[in-house]
């Protein structure tokens, strides 16, 4: 019965087969006329989005070119943007925002990378100018502070405070390093005629460093204090804060960190040198 039904199906396919292959050969040119419009259709419909998806990453491009770098506000949170690009395949294109939002845990306030993907509106053309994009971010809580607003200050000043904390705890990592190596040389040099001639300049390295060190302890926790002040400003609501007094020109000093790594490199090569001329002694 199974094997009937088999070939019963079988004669169906072969009949209709030929039915197919007799109208191909009488309608041919119907055919292949329909063949080719629906071959062009697909090729404009995949170069239509191969072009969609080459317009989107202009506009990223020109957005990150704008914004990356500036100050933002993503809802009750400071930040910046780093970088806005295209994620996705044609035809699935996203704009995607990277950025680093100031943030306050248990752990303390740090820079917290973020990531969004904000689907582009179907209509690209307000997406033009820096302006439209502007407008399109702010629809998607992603909103732009002035240059010259406190709030734009007083993040960058923030990030900043951050960056020198950094800086500093990694130099101060370096510095004990060298005050351990410095003085444990100098508890051998007493008695040894190799290392002995060196004890001068070995007491005046371990004091650069401790001198240094102290600065650089002072400068982290006055860094500190500064996030703290600039983080505490920011978390006021906004229509509150054109009534504080907030001088940011005193409180933070852009110049200071560059100082500080200035310091810190001639400290640094006071060892170097000293190496140097160990190592020419001993050899």
């Amino acid at each position: 019965m199974e094997q009937n039904n088999n070939d019963t199906l079988i004669g169906i396919g072969v009949v209709f087969a030929g039915l197919l292959v007799l109208v191909v050969i009488t309608y041919w040119k119907i055919v292949l006329g329909l063949g080719l419009l629906v071959g062009a259709g697909a090729l404009l419909i995949r170069w239509s989005i191969h072009r969609a998806h080459e317009r989107l990453e202009a506009i990223a491009a020109a957005a990150d070119r704008r914004f990356a770098g500036d100050v933002f506000r993503f809802g009750d949170r400071y930040g910046r943007i780093t970088r806005v690009q295209v994620a996705g395949l044609p035809g699935q294109g996203r704009f995607q925002v990277l950025s680093e939002l100031l943030e306050e845990d248990a752990e303390g306030i740090r820079l917290r990378p973020q990531s969004q993907q904000l689907t582009p509106p179907a209509d690209l053309a307000p997406l033009a100018s820096s302006r439209g994009i502007g407008r399109f971010l702010a629809g998607e809580g992603i909103d732009e502070v002035g240059d010259l607003a406190v709030e734009a200050r007083a993040t960058q000043a923030a990030i900043e405070c951050l960056r020198e904390s950094e800086w500093t705890a990694g130099a101060l990592e370096r510095l004990e390093q060298l005050i351990h190596s410095t003085s444990r040389t100098l508890a051998k040099a007493a008695g040894n005629e190799l290392l002995e001639p060196s004890i001068p300049q070995l007491q005046a390295a371990l004091e650069a460093f401790s001198a240094e060190e102290r600065k650089l302890r002072e400068a982290g926790e006055e860094a500190g204090r500064m996030l703290r002040k600039l983080m505490d400003f920011l978390s006021v609501p906004e229509e509150l804060r054109p009534i504080l007094n907030f001088d940011l020109d005193q409180l933070f000093d852009p110049q200071r960190l560059q100082s500080l790594e200035q310091s810190f490199q001639e400290v640094v090569l006071i060892n170097d040198t000293f190496r140097d001329l160990s190592h020419d002694r001993l050899a």
